[in-house]
C-alpha cells in the first residue's frame, strides 16, 4: 500500500494563485480570503517544505528560483483535478485539450489543418498557445501536448516524431521574375533572409550545393520563421525555410521554389504529450491525428 505524503490541499491552492499572480492581494481576490490567509497558507506550506518559496517585495511576491518547477508541477496537477472533476460531473461536456507550439508551427502549419480534427473530435475545444523558442520550457507543465521542430523530453510523457522535413530555398514569384537567378551561386548577390537561431542553415545549404560562402552572409536575421517567410513574399530576399510550413504559399503561389535542390535535411515535427491522466488518451488521439497531417513531405514537382 502506497502512503502520499501531501502537503494541505489549501496551502497548495493559495501556493499556486500567488505564483500565477506574483502578487498575495490578488491571490486573495480570486479565491475569496483575506490576503493574511494567503499569507498564512503560504507560511504553512514553507513550514512543510522547510524552504521559502517566494521573495516577498512591496509590490508584490516573487517565486524563488528553486520553486519555479515546484509551482509548474503543483498547476498542472491543479489542472487535471478540475480537469477530471469537470468530466466526472458533465460526462457529456466539451472537453479542452491545451496545445503549444511556436509562433511558426502555430500560424503556418497547425492553424490551417485544426479544422480536420475538430470534425474527428466535436466535442473537444483546442486551446492553442505560442511561446519562442527560448521560453518554450515553461509551458511544459501547463500544456497537454507540445509540438516544435525539435524531439523533446520530460519524465511521465512521451515523444513522437510526426513528419519528416526538409529546408527549401524559397522567393516570391516577382522577385524570381525580377533577377533572374540562373545558379545558386548567383544567391550570394541578394539578401538571405534568415530566422533567429538557424542563421548556420544557409551555410549548410550552400555547402550542400557546392558554393564556398564569404563569413558574413548577405541579409537580416527575424525573430521567428514565419516573419521570414512572409519577408520573402514582400520581396526582401531569399528565404530558407521548412517545407512543413510552406505548404500553404507554395499552392497559393505567395512563394516559389528558387532551386528544387539542394533540401536540407531538417529536423522534423516532434509532439510531446503526457503518458497518464484524464487527458491523456485525447492527447494521444491528437498526435496521431497530427502525424496524418503531411500532405506531400518531398515537396512538389518543380
Amino acid at each position: 500500500m502506497v502512503t502520499r505524503r501531501l502537503p494541505p490541499l489549501k496551502a497548495l491552492r493559495a501556493f499556486e494563485a500567488a505564483a500565477r499572480h506574483a502578487n498575495f492581494t490578488a491571490a486573495a481576490d480570486e479565491l475569496s480570503i483575506t490576503h493574511s490567509a494567503v499569507s498564512q497558507q503560504i507560511r504553512l506550506l514553507e513550514d512543510y517544505l522547510g524552504q521559502p518559496l517566494f521573495a516577498r517585495e512591496a509590490r508584490g511576491a516573487t517565486l524563488l528560483p528553486h520553486a519555479r518547477d515546484y509551482f509548474a508541477e503543483v498547476q498542472a496537477s491543479l489542472d487535471r483535478i478540475a480537469s477530471a472533476t469537470a468530466a466526472l460531473k458533465s460526462p457529456h461536456q466539451r472537453a479542452s485539450l491545451r496545445v503549444c507550439t511556436t509562433p511558426s508551427l502555430a500560424m503556418k502549419w497547425l492553424i490551417p489543418r485544426l479544422a480536420g480534427f475538430q470534425a474527428l473530435a466535436p466535442q473537444t475545444d483546442v486551446q492553442l498557445s505560442t511561446l519562442g523558442r527560448q521560453f518554450f520550457d515553461q509551458a511544459e507543465a501547463g500544456s497537454d501536448v507540445l509540438i516544435r521542430r525539435i524531439p523533446m523530453q520530460r519524465p511521465d510523457h512521451t515523444c513522437v516524431r510526426c513528419l519528416d522535413d526538409h529546408l527549401v530555398a524559397v522567393a516570391s514569384p516577382r522577385f524570381i521574375e525580377r533577377h533572374r537567378i540562373a545558379s545558386m551561386a548567383d544567391c550570394l548577390g541578394h539578401p538571405l533572409l534568415q530566422a533567429a537561431g538557424e542563421v548556420e542553415n544557409w551555410p549548410r545549404w550552400f555547402e550542400l550545393a557546392g558554393v564556398r560562402v564569404p563569413p558574413q552572409l548577405p541579409g537580416p536575421v527575424f525573430d521567428h520563421q514565419f516573419l521570414c517567410m512572409q519577408a520573402a513574399m514582400n520581396d526582401l530576399g531569399l528565404a530558407l525555410a521548412p517545407w512543413c510550413l510552406l505548404e500553404e504559399d507554395i499552392r497559393a503561389d505567395r512563394l516559389r521554389l528558387v532551386f528544387p535542390e539542394p533540401r536540407l535535411p531538417a529536423s522534423g515535427v516532434y509532439a510531446l504529450y503526457r503518458t497518464e491522466g484524464p487527458v491523456a488518451a485525447l492527447a494521444r488521439q491528437f498526435v496521431d491525428w497530427l502525424g496524418t497531417q503531411h500532405w506531400n513531405a518531398g515537396g512538389p514537382t518543380p
